[in-house]
């Protein structure tokens, strides 16, 4: 009996001491595969796996707007098999939205890196009466000028909201059920102004169906070099990105997260990575999990302060 007692504890050391990763690693993607979401984090897994010497495999949990992947994870033991592919929506702009979520995007998780991020694009139609965006603050001031979004409470209604803000304007938000749809009507002439992504826009952009006013990144956008970023045009603060990165379980150990957080920024300077993310609009930016977790917290409160402010009520 003794003899059988310490085999097993033997193996159980031997299991705990074991280096990570040593099996396969889940990643939950919360939305439906296809999309810049699952398109990211399939390409950063295949990378991530190369680098770990285990597969990571990518697994849709789709519903509720992410928020049910997202959950899930939170209830997954916090030892590095399970990771949240986690973006805008999911971790500060549902929070910033609904009081009622089964997760804090602070407390539930461990950031481990930001994966990508990619700005937005503030455009029209080309034959819109303003041609830059210091003449449409003008016309908005003095025009009823309407502005569609991928709907209540997405990422580019809370930007538009931010610009108004900023700009000191107000245009009147036009809701639809997706990016799609809100870009056909402006292209159509139905609606004035869209706020959404470069995967979505630049094709029509670069296909003279529609007129780039203004990107919201730190940097004009490489691909439209001529197209000044709100900031810029504003000559006042104003940033606004898409973003996607890698978070576990809280208390996953320091050491798994390390270990996670250098495979990420391997990936995120992987050539074939940095293509395939340019393609999509994308910018691989790896980084530390601090920087992960300050970024969190700055855009849950900027845009939990634009939720209050313009009294966004989610459909």
């Amino acid at each position: 009996m003794l003899l059988i007692g310490l085999t097993a504890l033997s193996g159980t050391m031997a299991a705990a001491a074991s280096p990570y990763p040593a099996k396969p690693i889940t990643l939950v993607v919360p939305f439906p595969p296809g999309g810049p979401t699952d398109s990211s984090a399939r390409l950063f897994s295949k990378a991530m796996s190369e680098k770990l010497g285990q597969p990571v495999i990518v697994e849709n949990r789709a519903g509720a707007g992410g928020s049910v992947g997202t959950a899930a994870v939170t209830r997954a033991q916090a030892d590095g098999y399970t990771l949240l592919w986690g973006g805008t929506s999911s971790l500060v702009v549902a929070p910033a939205l609904y009081t009622n979520l089964q997760y804090d995007p602070i407390k539930s998780f461990t950031p481990i890196g930001m994966a990508v991020r990619g700005p937005l694009i503030l455009v029209g139609r080309p034959d819109y009466p303003p041609h830059t965006l210091s003449d449409l603050v003008g016309y908005a001031k003095n025009h009823r000028v309407t502005i569609a979004s991928a709907g209540t409470g997405s990422i580019g209604h809370l930007a538009a909201e931010l610009f108004n803000n900023t700009a000191g304007i107000h245009l009147l938000h036009v809701p639809y059920r997706g990016g799609a749809p809100a870009m056909t009507d402006v292209i159509g002439g139905q609606v004035d102004l869209l706020f959404d992504t470069v995967t979505l826009l630049y094709p029509q952009i670069a296909a003279g169906k529609l007129r780039a006013y203004a990107t919201t990144g730190v940097q004009r956008y490489a691909k439209l070099p001529d197209v000044p970023t709100l900031s810029e045009a504003l000559g006042q603060p104003y940033e606004a990105y898409s973003w996607f990165g890698l978070l576990a379980p809280a208390g996953t150990p320091p050491a798994v997260v390390d270990t996670l957080a250098r495979a990420l920024t391997a990936a995120a300077k992987d050539p074939d990575v940095i293509r395939q993310m340019q393609d999509l609009g994308l910018e691989p930016v790896g980084g530390t999990p601090q920087d992960y977790a300050r970024t969190i917290q700055t855009d849950l409160a900027k845009w939990t302060g634009i939720v209050k402010t313009a009294n966004v009520k989610p459909e």
